[in-house]
């Protein structure tokens, strides 16, 4: 939610930083906020990558410089890493700029000159974006699909062309699509086979997913009885050494 490229982290980017941490403009915090469960980067993704890749690459724990958002209310945290992201030096698609404006008007962050500001978009666009947004509560879509499915297929929703009535179960039907892309490019069978690989893969993509998926229903669910007690032999561990499980 926090990372404004769909595409997750630029590593070309990643590498450049890692390459010089010395830059003068490298020197500002990571910002993180508390998200009642884990702490959350909310800007600094290609910085904080770059960090761990110097890291990897010297073979020393580095020291990195953070400013923590303990207290402040999601909408804020929003409209705040939008403003900071708008620093990064990477390239941000039309789509990609849309779909930042999109989730702040969605998540109700900020008044439409804030949200113009925050994403780089005009204000007769968020306006636009508002009266979707009003007219799709109105039909009973829920906010969650219309920030994960995007600006694009919103509209296209409003204007009626995607057929087909919405309903509760579209994250099923997401789900499935998604499962089925994913198949044809990698092919289910291996997927299967390269579970650490997979799992880095999704770090790459985002460092926050992995720690997301654990936490959510359908992960649970779906772990055998020797997943969930791996999981929770960690969490005793992590209590018997006195540290908080996000």
């Amino acid at each position: 939610m926090f990372q404004v490229r769909a595409a997750g982290l630029d590593m070309e980017r990643v590498g450049e930083i890692a390459d010089d941490l010395s830059a003068p403009d490298l020197d500002d915090p990571i910002h993180v906020w508390w998200g009642g469960k884990r702490w959350i980067v909310i800007d600094g993704h290609h910085r904080l990558e770059a960090h761990r890749l110097a890291q990897e690459r010297g073979g020393e724990a580095r020291k990195v410089a953070v400013k923590a958002h303990p207290t402040m209310p999601l909408e804020e945290a929003l409209g705040a890493a939008s403003l900071l992201n708008a620093r990064e030096k990477v390239t941000i698609t039309r789509e990609e700029r849309g779909d930042a404006a999109w989730r702040l008007v969605c998540c109700g962050t900020g008044s439409i000159k804030e949200q113009a500001a925050w994403s780089g978009a005009g204000k007769s666009q968020i306006s636009i974006m508002r009266g979707v947004f009003d007219r799709l509560q109105a039909k009973g879509t829920p906010r969650e699909i219309l920030i994960d499915q995007g600006w694009d297929w919103s509209r296209a929703l409003d204007q009626g062309k995607i057929k087909g009535e919405f309903h509760p179960d579209m994250i099923e039907v997401q789900a499935q699509e998604w499962a089925k892309k994913l198949g044809r490019a990698m092919g289910g069978q291996r997927l299967a086979e390269s579970p650490e690989v997979l799992a880095r893969a999704l770090q790459i993509i985002s460092p926050a997913l992995p720690s997301g998926l654990i936490q959510t229903d359908t992960f649970w669910e779906a772990l055998d009885s020797d997943g969930r007690a791996m999981l929770a032999e960690h969490d005793k561990e992590l209590e018997e050494d006195g540290i908080e499980h996000f």
